[in-house]
């Protein structure tokens, strides 16, 4: 029997049929798990966005307050204005006459008549959502909201304020925009603590159909904003306004180009003032140039001179290599190391000099002879213990840590120069938290600037032995009775601390003329409150910091105490 052409074409076309539509199945099912499955999220993600309108509630940012809650920087609630055009029962001409004639001058003196050319364009829009003003003030939007205009609302907004202007601006730092345009604190506590204070910003989203606007009866999430946590700080309002006024007084006085003060608490290393000229005005910061809105007391690093001399010297007591009357056996002359030669600051020798007359005279190489005493690893084992090259923990963003060396790669000239404060830079928290440590009898104490931020056990650091802090604080208080400024100290006012004067190093070597004129201490020296820092850069009328940096801590230390 023949089969029929036809049949077999038939047959054939039905195999091609079989076996192509599971292929054909397949495709489609994986066809629709990728768009189901795999790029299902997706699209939900695209479809929920295309009817859903999605606006952004800022978080009022947490205040930054002194000891006693005076606000330093606060947050004003100020608000948007803005208009829903299918709610308004009015004409717009009217709507902005209506406007206009209840905004007040803002602080650029936008005049209310200023706004009408702008309220016409921006309703002119073909947004049915418009924004009219920012920052609008409480007492307009509150006469505004009286009017009942349908369509008219308002949002909150939040505008960070200092109400003492530039005072405490390098503790507190400013509030600008990230490159996002975010509200971020820069320098500071603002810095510091930016995530503290800032807060968490809400959202809410409302179903909208094809034209934009909202489905009243459409889904509806809304996610409140948290404001950020306030902070209370450990500056005393009236202490930082008397050293910011004492240190501008000093700063014309002396004719110094800079100048620092730090005062603490001695006991527990709060900072009851910090103050550094020049500074600007965090309220518009952005007129002021960037660098000076680092905080200097801890940005900066400086070679100390000889108010470093005390620590060198508490460290020889306490190691007992050196005892107040121990006699010094190389001050007779300059001491000669390779090519260089050790002098002292007036070029006077003692020979046989005490380490009391070597802290009060000021004299170098009775302090390279205790450095020499000391040895090389105890030396420094020493900085380290004090501090020096590491971070107080501060809470300042842009503080610095330096470096030291180690034990291995100093030197003799090394040892011999950092012994009285020369090579070798600290910051001026590093400086006064070290000297600190003798006030506070021997134990190192980490600084804060806030009230709530206690320091806890860790903080602490035994360095010196009861012994030797009454041995370095006896020779502090007779080199203030009897060193180079004991003219300038008050009557009554019993003080152990320690003038200097260090050379500016520029390009590698000491510019002759211009210094660094300082003075640390603290009182009353037996039973110290505070422990006080000064220093003044470039100082004109003298370069020393017995005649220019030790007069002006003793009119802020009296001040203080009145």
């Amino acid at each position: 029997m023949v089969s029929h052409p036809s049949f077999s074409v038939t047959q054939k076309r039905l195999k091609i049929i079989f076996y192509l539509a599971p292929i054909f199945t397949l495709l489609i099912f994986t066809r629709l798990f990728y768009w189901q499955i795999i790029k299902g999220p997706e699209l939900q993600s695209k479809a929920i966005k295309q009817h859903s309108a999605i606006s952004y509630l800022k978080a009022r940012r947490g205040d930054i307050l002194d000891s006693e809650g005076g606000v330093l920087a606060g947050t004003k609630n100020l608000y948007h204005l803005f208009v829903y055009k299918p709610q308004l029962e009015i004409s717009q001409s009217e709507l902005i006459t209506r406007l206009t004639e209840n905004l007040t001058p803002d602080s650029v003196g936008t005049a209310p008549a200023d706004y009408k050319d702008l309220f016409l364009k921006r309703l002119s829009l073909s947004s049915n959502w418009v924004s009219l003003k920012h920052y609008v003030k409480p007492e307009d939007k509150d006469k505004i909201s009286k009017l009942e205009i349908k369509g008219v609302g308002f949002e909150d907004e939040f505008v960070r304020y200092y109400p003492e202007a530039s005072m405490s601006a390098h503790v507190l730092g400013f509030v600008g925009q990230d490159m996002a345009g975010e509200e971020q604190g820069y320098f500071g506590i603002e810095g510091f603590l930016d995530r503290t204070l800032r807060g968490r910003g809400g959202k809410i989203r409302t179903e909208k159909d094809v034209r934009g606007n909202p489905i009243l009866v459409g889904d509806y999430q809304l996610l409140h904003s948290q404001e950020g946590n306030t902070i209370r700080t450990t500056i005393d309002k009236k202490v930082q306004f008397i050293v910011e006024n004492k240190l501008k007084d000093g700063l014309a006085k002396y004719q110094a180009s800079a100048g620092n003060v730090i005062v603490m608490e001695s006991k527990t290393g709060k900072i009851r003032a910090m103050a550094s000229f020049p500074n600007y005005d965090p309220q518009d910061f952005s007129a002021f140039p960037s660098n000076v809105y680092k905080n200097p007391n801890a940005a900066d690093l400086f070679e100390p001179g000889s108010i470093f001399k005390v620590l060198i010297m508490a460290a020889g007591f306490n190691e007992k290599v050196v005892s107040p009357d121990t006699a010094c056996d190389i001050c007779a002359g300059p001491v000669v190391i390779g090519k260089y030669a050790i002098k002292t600051w007036d070029e006077t020798y003692r020979a046989g000099s005490t380490m009391s007359d070597v802290i009060i005279h000021s004299d170098n190489t009775g302090m390279v002879f205790v450095a020499r005493k000391l040895g090389r690893d105890k030396f420094a084992d020493y900085l380290s213990k004090f501090g020096f090259g590491k971070h107080t923990g501060i809470e300042l963003q842009e503080e610095v840590s330096g470096q030291i060396k180690e034990a291995k790669d100093l030197g003799d000239i090394d040892i011999a120069t950092e012994s009285f404060g020369q090579g070798i830079a600290v910051t001026p928290i590093q400086m006064i938290t070290a000297v600190n440590t003798i006030a506070n009898k021997g134990n190192r104490i980490r600084p804060t600037l806030l009230e709530e931020n206690m320091p806890e056990p860790k903080d602490f650091l035994s360095v010196l032995s009861p012994e030797a802090v009454n041995q370095i604080t006896e020779v502090m208080v007779k080199a203030v009775e009897q060193g180079e400024a004991k003219w300038a100290k008050p009557k009554g006012l019993v003080v152990a601390g320690k003038t200097g004067t260090a050379q500016i190093p520029i390009e590698g070597h000491y510019d002759p003329e211009k210094t660094i004129a300082s003075f640390v201490g603290f009182y009353p020296a037996y039973n110290p409150k505070y422990t006080m820092l000064v220093t003044l850069r470039e100082p004109k009328t003298s370069p020393w910091g017995s005649e220019t940096a030790a007069p002006l801590w003793f009119t802020i230390a009296k001040s203080l105490l009145l």
